[in-house]
């Protein structure tokens, strides 16, 4: 049998619970006040400080919010998924071999569990180690099916590789995981580009136009429309579509530069006057 709480341990999680809570609401500075109570209550508790370095990361202070969760996973050296969340953090303030030998760790302790292979991918990834990073992502989605983040994860690899047809592959069992005219603007927009680098200019065209339509149009995605367009013989709606963009953002240098691509050559056929 366990032994009976300690004063300071009980505090400590009576203030763990008030800041957690605080923290699911919203309400970041306030958890943050509460969880360093905690732990000053009881610096032993390693979940007062795994909440503590979760309120920190939410408020902007990443160093020290890695220094209390590399404390608490310490403590805490059976749980791999502190270690994964240990090494997204290191990632993410550029400690790429911290959040390696971190992300490895928790692989070696279990290798079934997702975060593990996903954040090594991540740091593969970010090194330029593009095939390393896809195997990585596979193993996680072998473990994890149909998790959105790592299929989008997969196709930006392919993107990067020039690999088309398994990005457009990858983006359409992405957005076949959404119910129909639910589709992010953003999938529908890679779809788009993937399609017209495949020669499927008008799929393209379609898919470019409806990510149009899902939330705010982006100069962007006008431009990438205007690419489809010139590639399918459309000058006319290419040099529309450039428009289009800069309307949005005058300074857009892609759709400036196609713009001005566009009326040159129409000049060059006669098609208007200098």
């Amino acid at each position: 049998m366990q032994g009976p709480v300690s004063r300071s341990l009980r505090t400590s999680r009576q203030l763990s619970l008030r800041g957690a809570a605080a923290m699911e609401q919203g309400r970041a500075d306030e958890a943050r006040t509460l969880l360093a109570k905690a732990v000053k209550a009881c610096p032993d508790d390693p979940e007062a400080r795994h909440h503590y370095a979760e309120a920190l990361w939410l408020c902007g202070e990443k160093d020290q919010a890695t220094v209390e969760l590399a404390t608490a996973a310490e403590a805490l050296d059976e749980d791999p998924s502190l270690k994964i969340r240990l090494a997204e953090m290191y990632l993410e303030t550029g400690k790429t071999d911290l959040a390696l030998n971190r992300a490895e760790a928790a692989i070696d302790m279990n290798p079934k569990m997702p975060g593990g292979w996903a954040v090594r991918g991540e740091v593969m990834h970010s090194a330029g180690r593009f095939e390393e990073a896809l195997a990585d992502y596979h193993r996680a989605l072998g473990y994890a099916p149909g998790d959105r983040k790592l299929m989008m994860q997969v196709a930006a690899i392919y993107n990067r590789t020039n690999r088309p047809a398994q990005e457009l592959a990858t983006l359409q069992s992405l957005a076949d995981s959404y119910s129909p005219g639910e589709e992010p603007q953003n999938v529908l927009r890679r779809m788009g580009t993937a399609m017209v680098a495949l020669g499927r200019y008008d799929d393209g065209i379609e898919s470019l136009s409806t990510a149009l339509t899902r939330g705010s149009p982006t100069p962007d995605i006008f431009y990438h429309l205007s690419q489809a367009e010139l590639s399918a013989g459309n000058p006319d709606r290419a040099a529309m579509a450039a428009r289009e963009a800069l309307a949005l953002q005058p300074n857009h240098a892609p759709s400036q530069r196609m713009l001005e691509h566009l009326e040159a050559t129409a000049r060059a056929d006669g098609r208007i006057r200098r």
